[in-house]
């Protein structure tokens, strides 16, 4: 199955966007007016360092967030990242921050998730992801209608082949020098996939997704069974 998430475009910098391609999720950076992360049709998380947490709500950034991420999105949700023992050092006035947590929990209905660091914070999103677009009542579109600002063709090139699952922007330029073009990636055999990514099993799932037939009854059986290459074939 292939888990999509759109994430903010200014959360490249952190390095999650990355992480969740080598966990096999699809991100789509987009410029996101409201959260970082998108999961499912009406899902979105907003990620917060301690320190960041910390420093939205004596400036006031914290509730205008969440208040606009519970209006937009039925199902808020909000990771904070780091050791949450941290804010007693940062700051002397650290019930504030508590009871900024406990009114987005009681009062804008916000769930509240808690990491140790960035690797997991992209495992956690990675499985609210699934839940929420191939759980039980869960949905695998996401409508979004702002897109990445594209220039130039290459910026459209590394767009399309950084959706791939597994590859981030280091592998989708390394593809790209390789092939040459999207079509000459599409047409690669297994083995020429395998040899630019060092990986076998990227290469396979990236092959299969390239030449199967899309159809409705497929997207929706994709999410209740796996196929493997050998069946594909």
């Amino acid at each position: 199955m292939v888990i999509r998430i759109y994430a903010d475009d200014r959360e490249k910098a952190s390095g999650i966007p990355e992480l969740l391609k080598e966990l096999g999720i699809t991100v789509i950076l987009s410029q996101l007016s409201v959260a970082d992360y998108v999961i499912g049709e009406d899902a979105a998380v907003e990620r917060k360092s301690v320190n960041d947490l910390v420093n939205s709500v004596f400036d006031k950034r914290f509730f205008d967030q969440i208040s606009r991420l519970s209006e937009v999105y039925n199902f808020p949700m909000l990771i904070v990242e780091g050791d949450i023992n941290e804010i007693r050092k940062i700051t002397e006035k650290w019930r504030a921050i508590n009871n900024a947590l406990i009114s987005a929990t009681i009062d804008y209905n916000i769930k509240v998730f808690y990491s140790r660091d960035k690797k997991d914070t992209a495992e956690i999103l990675k499985k609210i992801a699934e839940k929420y677009q191939f759980g039980e009542n869960g949905s695998r579109r996401i409508n979004l209608h702002n897109k990445a600002k594209l220039e130039s063709i290459s910026d459209m090139q590394l767009y399309i082949v950084e959706s791939f699952p597994y590859v981030g922007s280091v592998l989708a330029e390394r593809l790209l020098l390789k092939f040459g073009t999207i079509q000459n990636i599409c047409n690669a055999s297994i083995s020429e996939l395998e040899k630019a990514l060092g990986s076998r099993k990227k290469a396979e799932d990236i092959y299969k997704i390239l030449r199967a037939h899309y159809s409705k009854t497929n997207a929706d059986n994709d999410s209740k069974k796996s196929t493997s290459l050998f069946d594909f074939l």
